[in-house]
């Protein structure tokens, strides 16, 4: 037996709503509800018989004030319900969007009854009579007033009515509900006003006065459609209906990269989480939809939240960013005093039973060595190298490396002398590090073994070119650069000439050294490879296989791997570059080019409505899919950070208005 009362707003300050046992006689019951007590006879109590449900604590909850324009829900706050009577005649995919848009929260509410087909095709077939009638009407008076518009609207009857007697549509009843709510006063005014007085295009919507506290229990996760105003809808409209995404996407520790433009919600993005396959992300933008300003972004916050980055840097866009948080830029050219040797070897770390266990992987060095000597090779020719001569880059290698050098996969291998002295009790080593090979090495052992065969004298003229003071020696060196602990490292390859290849080429050898450098050391650090305009890395064949490969290698390391691109044909179009979209956890599509429609709808299983959103984006916008779920995101930077981010010098005078409203 148990009493549920409702206390008024004074008297909730006071007592504590709640179920309150009465001392009452086993044959009798009270139940009181809004304080009417009814005392009647009843069977012997069942445990838990008169509980009161879901149903009960969600309608009539105490703290529930309602109002005719309004109602007052403790604690949500302000709440006013309004209903959907009719629907744009062309609309999109995830056309509810734009009411998450409004400043405060929004709940949206659809209950769904199947109707008769047979009745809607004679619903249609009737009105189409009717404007068939009217058109003729205005055709025989002379006045062409309305007679564009009816024809429109006749053409779109017709096309649902074929439609549905072909059976690829059905129709619904469908009751569209908004519920606004907000704590506080201005927010839910200024949220109820722009529905009232800005309206959205194409919408029919009401409020639902005297009746909020029906629409209430209609908006509440009851499944009651108590409040029904219910319109036609199609199975395609219906289904569009849905956004399919998380307006309120965030990991809990990750790094902010901006506001969900759908719902105004701050977005934390962690590359490392748990529920991520691998921490690679691939993002795809058309020149000036703000690919390099959303990149730059990213890379500033993440390297305030402790992650450590290499930036492979095409164009050179990236000095002013990597100066200003305190990182180390270097330019890559023949007259730079920077130089790196691809050829060096180092030892690896890996997490083994939660301790680290160091090894140098000789076999994988060889076979990436391999690649790079026959990308060399092929850089200026037309032809492919065959089969033999592949395999005789590779018993060379493998002599030099293990035999010459004597390198091993034990660590101690890499070091020449080991000098052990004792200070202060404490027994120390200091080991010196063997001298590496070079390229030079490698050609010395070509062209001995072409004296013998002539197989190999047309590879050792290719190569040539490559040795220390030739035309494209830069690369037979001994490093003079090692890597300190700073935020980001630069790499800044616009000085190399692009039309001799000579700046593909600088790519992978940077990004070959930083796997060896960077991605293999530190296995407890977060580690990011940025490589900017990665597409070109994609226009040879051998380039494209070595980019997949080191993103296939950063992933084995926990390491994360970002391709960014304003060229997404280049990757529609080669198997590597679908393979490294397809194998990373995080996509980001910014505005895309209208003439890659069908591949992207293609790779990224787009629908063709959320492909034309995306010809509509605005600078930095962008369609985030990080492990399957999809958020809309907008980078919103602060005034300092904008001029870093940026790579617009000139702007215009709408530009720079609407930055400066954001920013405000």
């Amino acid at each position: 037996m148990w009493l549920w009362q409702r206390k008024s707003n004074a008297m909730r300050t006071k007592r504590k709503t709640g179920f309150k046992q009465l001392p009452t006689g086993p044959d009798q019951k009270i139940n009181t509800k809004r304080r009417h007590v009814v005392v009647h006879d009843a069977d012997p109590a069942v445990l838990g018989e008169f509980a009161p449900t879901l149903h009960d604590l969600m309608t009539v909850i105490d703290g529930i004030d309602v109002r005719p324009s309004e109602i007052y829900v403790s604690p949500s706050g302000f709440t006013k319900i309004y209903y959907i009577t009719g629907l744009p005649s062309i609309i999109q995919f995830g056309y509810l969007n734009r009411f998450f848009r409004l400043g405060a929260d929004v709940h949206v509410s659809l209950h769904v009854e199947p109707t008769d087909s047979a009745r809607a095709i004679s619903r249609r077939t009737k009105m189409m009579t009717r404007l068939q009638a009217e058109i003729q009407q205005e055709h025989q008076a002379g006045t062409n007033k309305q007679i564009a518009f009816h024809e429109q609207e006749y053409a779109l009857l017709e096309r649902e009515r074929e439609d549905l007697r072909l059976g690829e549509e059905r129709m619904f009843y469908v009751t569209l509900m908004l519920a606004v709510s907000s704590p506080d006063r201005e927010e839910f005014l200024q949220a109820c006003d722009r529905i009232e007085r800005e309206g959205f295009t194409g919408f029919l919507i009401r409020e639902a006065y005297k009746e909020h506290d029906i629409g209430f229990r209609s908006v509440a996760p009851l499944g009651e459609n108590a409040l029904r105003h219910p319109i036609e809808m199609t199975s395609s409209a219906l289904a569009n209906a849905f956004p399919f995404t998380n307006s309120r996407f965030s990991h809990e520790y990750g790094v902010p990269i901006g506001v969900d433009f759908s719902s105004g919600h701050l977005n934390r993005y962690d590359a490392w989480h748990q529920q991520l396959v691998n921490a690679s992300l691939v993002m795809v933008g058309v020149a000036g939809s703000g690919k390099s300003f959303l990149l730059k972004g990213l890379v500033a916050r993440s390297a305030a939240f402790g992650v450590r980055h290499v930036i492979i840097d095409y164009e050179g866009e990236y000095t002013g960013i990597v100066k200003a948080l305190g990182g180390v830029s270097l330019r890559i050219d023949e007259r730079s005093s920077h130089r790196f040797n691809p050829f060096e070897l180092e030892e690896e770390e890996e997490l083994v039973d939660g301790s680290v266990h160091r090894f140098v992987d000789v076999r994988e060095k060889i076979a990436e060595m391999e690649r790079l000597i026959v990308t060399m090779a092929q850089l200026h020719a037309t032809d492919l190298m065959d089969g033999y001569t592949a395999a005789s880059i590779n018993n060379i290698l493998q002599t030099m490396y293990e035999q010459d050098f004597g390198f091993t996969s034990d660590p101690d291998s890499l070091y020449d002398t080991q000098d052990t002295f004792v200070r202060d009790g404490d027994r120390l080593i200091r080991r010196t590090k063997r001298p590496q090979p070079r390229f030079s090495d490698f050609y010395h052992r070509l062209t001995e073994a072409s004296t013998d065969d002539a197989r190999l004298q047309e590879l050792a003229m290719r190569l040539r070119r490559f040795q220390a003071g030739g035309t494209e020696g830069m690369f037979d060196c001994y490093s003079t650069v090692e890597l300190e602990e700073v935020p980001i490292v630069h790499f800044d390859l616009s000085s190399l000439s692009e039309k001799s290849l000579a700046r593909q080429l600088g790519m992978q050898v940077m990004i070959e050294w930083t796997v060896e450098k960077f991605i293999k050391k530190h296995v407890h650090i977060k580690k990011r490879v940025v490589i900017d305009e990665a597409q070109k890395m994609l226009t040879t064949p051998d380039h494209a296989q070595f980019l997949e490969d080191v993103f296939r290698r950063i992933r084995k390391r926990s390491g994360s791997a970002v391709a960014a691109s304003q060229d997404f044909g280049q990757f529609a179009r080669n198997e590597h570059g679908r393979a490294i979209i397809q194998n990373s956890a995080t996509k980001v599509l910014l505005k895309q080019d209208k003439n890659d429609k069908v591949a992207v709808m293609e790779i990224f299983g787009l629908e063709e409505r959320e492909f034309d959103e995306l010809m509509a984006y605005r600078h930095g916008q962008g369609r985030w899919v990080v492990g399957g779920e999809v958020f809309y995101n907008q980078l919103e930077p602060f005034a300092d950070e904008y001029n870093l981010f940026t790579t617009r010098f000139v702007e215009s005078e709408h530009q720079l208005a609407n930055r400066q409203g954001v920013m405000l």
